[in-house]
C-alpha cells in the first residue's frame, strides 16, 4: 500500500503502523532511524497518532521533530 510522510509517498506491506512508514521515510531521506524517537507523528487533520497506529491505503501523515 501507499502512504504519504511529509510530502513524500512510500510503498508499505498491509497491516503497517505509523512506526513503519516513518521508518522508510527516513530511510528514504538519508537520516538516521533514531529520529524516530524524538519526533511526533500527525495525522492530515494535525492531530498527533501514536507509533502503533494503523494506516491505510492513500493516508497521509506528518512527521515532526521538536526543536
Amino acid at each position: 500500500m501507499k502512504v504519504t510522510v511529509n510530502r513524500t509517498t512510500v510503498e508499505l506491506f498491509e497491516g503497517a503502523r505509523s512506526q513503519h512508514a516513518v521508518l522508510r521515510y527516513l530511510v528514504h531521506r538519508r537520516l538516521g532511524a533514531a529520529l524516530l524517537r524524538r519526533g511526533r507523528i500527525f495525522d492530515a487533520q494535525g492531530h498527533e497518532i501514536g507509533l502503533d497506529a494503523p494506516l491505510r491505503e492513500g493516508q497521509i501523515i506528518k512527521f515532526k521533530i521538536p526543536k
